[in-house]
């Protein structure tokens, strides 16, 4: 596997995603890979998974990671809260067949999943193509910089 960041990935969930978390904290660092993991650590207690969203965020901006992995439930809510700052381009992956082009394509920086419905197998798969697999060329950098500018209200 390529690696595309000497930085630690980060990663976190909420209360229905800590198991998945910890097995994938588990898998990157048995490949060497440095893991900022900023919770949750217990599945007894409610959490929001938008609090969650927020910290990968932060964490991203401020350039101490390249890559984020955030789960919940579903995915959604980590996906949605994560993709309202302008920097995070946040992927909510089901399949393996998906990785390739959110990296490829889009040059998602945060991978989200929802932990009720992804197997940690596929789990796996999908973060090992997301964090070996480089944005293509022009033309799809310059749709990258269009949805960083991107403002509805300012159409």
């Amino acid at each position: 596997m390529s690696r595309l960041t000497a930085k630690p990935i980060a990663i976190a969930a909420d209360h229905r995603g800590v198991a998945l978390k910890a097995h994938l904290k588990a898998w990157l660092e048995a490949r060497g890979y440095a893991v900022l993991d900023l919770g949750a650590d217990e599945a007894d207690g409610r959490v929001d998974a938008m609090d969650y969203a927020v910290a990968l965020a932060a964490e991203l901006k401020l350039g101490r990671s390249d890559f984020a992995v955030g789960l919940c439930g579903s995915g959604q809510m980590i996906t949605m809260a994560a993709n309202r700052f302008p920097f995070v381009r946040a992927t909510l992956l089901h399949s393996l067949e998906e990785a390739a082009p959110a990296r490829q394509h889009s040059d998602a920086n945060f991978l989200a999943l929802g932990a009720d419905l992804v197997d940690a197998a596929t789990a796996e798969a999908m973060l090992e193509v997301f964090l070996s697999t480089g944005p293509l060329g022009e033309r799809y950098a310059e749709r990258r910089e269009r949805l960083a500018r991107l403002d509805v209200a300012g159409r």
